[in-house]
């Protein structure tokens, strides 16, 4: 009788090979529950806490993000004074009649808080909880008021949207979640994920292009002309393009053709400007004139 020996190399070439093929299906099955979590799970939750959660209960958590985020900025040196809110009274003047001129479009449940905060970079967020921040390059760089009229519509639409908490949910998921249910305190830890969320998040394209349509509208319930808000986006993709010192805007907000493409090519919103020239001369002052946070009121 003839026996048959599977103890030797080519026996243990075959377990291995089996291996190999028993872990490459395991990390094919992984990535697929990944993309299937990403993809289904996180949306359909982040839409179930829209629906669930009451802008109110937003506020809470909008503030402990705010005040890890701006902490953030000060240790990266963004805010080299400090955390200063922009407060000449004439630039407030002037910005909270844009803010007024677009609340028309707004729904009523929103409780709306608006900050110019004085900083050496360029871009403007909505927060949880209906808030919104406006650092100060921005309103430097901007050289007409419907260009800025209309970037501040655009947030409008994401705080309309309740974009910050859908993309917290999305991107933050079980620990954002946790914060929601228990309240307030959880842990200072939490408190620095929720806002690196916010400060290294980009908006999808589906984001993007959801708050323009809006900005447009609120535009033309204010009457005014949108025209300069297309020519703003066109002017920094011709001048920064895809380059590493493109403003911080286009971190959080990707100014793509496609969205400049809109905006211009959209239907006319309106003949009127925004401010007049004195009152964009005021705006563009707003900074000349600083306050710690705990004194600033907000300027809508």
């Amino acid at each position: 009788m003839t026996s048959t020996d599977t103890s030797g190399p080519a026996a243990a070439t075959g377990t291995k090979a089996q291996v190999l093929r028993r872990l490459a299906l395991w990390f094919v099955l992984l990535g697929a529950f990944i993309a299937f979590v990403t993809a289904v799970v996180l949306p359909l939750a982040a839409e179930a806490t829209i629906r669930w959660l009451p802008r109110s209960a937003e506020v809470s958590l909008g503030r402990q993000a705010e005040a890890g985020l701006l902490r953030r900025l000060f240790d990266a040196g963004k805010m080299p004074n400090g955390v200063r809110i922009c407060a000449y009274p004439p630039g407030l003047v002037a910005l909270g009649k844009i803010f007024n001129g677009l609340n028309k479009g707004l729904p009523e449940d929103v409780n709306l808080r608006a900050t110019v905060l004085q900083a050496d970079f360029a871009n403007a967020m909505a927060m949880p909880g209906d808030r919104v921040l406006i650092f100060s390059k921005l309103v430097e760089m901007t050289d007409h008021p419907n260009a800025l009229a209309g970037v501040i519509a655009h947030e409008l639409g994401h705080v309309i949207s309740r974009d910050p908490l859908r993309a917290l949910v999305e991107r933050g998921s079980g620990s954002i979640m946790l914060r929601l249910m228990v309240g307030d305190r959880v842990g200072g830890k939490m408190d620095d994920l929720i806002s690196q969320k916010l400060l290294i998040a980009a908006n999808t394209r589906d984001m993007e292009h959801r708050a323009d349509v809006i900005a447009l509208d609120l535009m033309r319930q204010a009457g005014w002309d949108s025209t300069a808000f297309g020519g703003f986006f066109a002017t920094l993709i011709q001048k920064h393009g895809n380059n590493a010192d493109q403003p911080a805007l286009f971190a959080t907000h990707p100014a793509t053709k496609d969205r400049m493409d809109y905006v211009l090519k959209a239907p006319k919103t309106g003949e009127n400007m925004a401010l007049s020239e004195r009152e964009w001369a005021d705006l563009k002052a707003i900074c000349s004139q600083t306050v710690e946070p705990t004194v600033a009121e907000p300027a809508s």
